[in-house]
């Protein structure tokens, strides 16, 4: 670990712990002009993987930008104060896990227990025209970053 003003670097166990217990962050992706969206997800460390459920709907913005480039980042982060705070930022590609397949299955079974649930309210559309799709980032870059002193 290195300690800096902008705080001490995570090491890959506390990386894990982290993201495997949070469930949430913003996901950026797509063109030249990342399209942000906040995102519930599932961190599979044995395959250094985070699952998402992306759900579409007719005219989403969303499908366009993720059909752009599977370049993605993905930012987790816990603030309870100016001295007890977490960020984690992983870059990597996004892929889509074809529906009705053992993937499918498995990546239900990382997203559940550990994804913040959401609503589908928020889409303000009828459940029957969303578009649920099971999406894994798979990682190549992983940063994190802690207020010294924290556990």
């Amino acid at each position: 670990m290195t300690t800096d003003p902008l705080g001490v670097e995570m090491d890959a166990e506390e990386l894990a712990a982290f993201l495997s217990s949070h469930g949430h962050g913003v996901l950026s992706f797509g063109g030249d002009v990342p399209y942000g969206i906040p995102v519930s997800f599932g961190y599979d460390p044995a395959e250094r993987r985070c699952i998402l459920q992306l759900v579409f709907h007719h005219d989403s913005k969303k499908r366009d930008y993720v059909e752009e480039s599977d370049a993605a980042s993905l930012c987790a982060y816990d603030w309870q104060g100016p001295d007890d705070w977490r960020s984690v930022v992983l870059s990597g590609s996004l892929e889509e896990i074809p529906d009705d397949t053992p993937e499918a299955v498995d990546a239900a079974g990382v997203f559940a227990p550990f994804a913040t649930a959401v609503s589908l309210s928020i889409f303000e559309t009828e459940t029957a025209d969303l578009d649920p799709r099971w999406y894994q980032l798979v990682v190549e870059e992983m940063t994190g970053r802690q207020a010294p002193g924290v556990d």
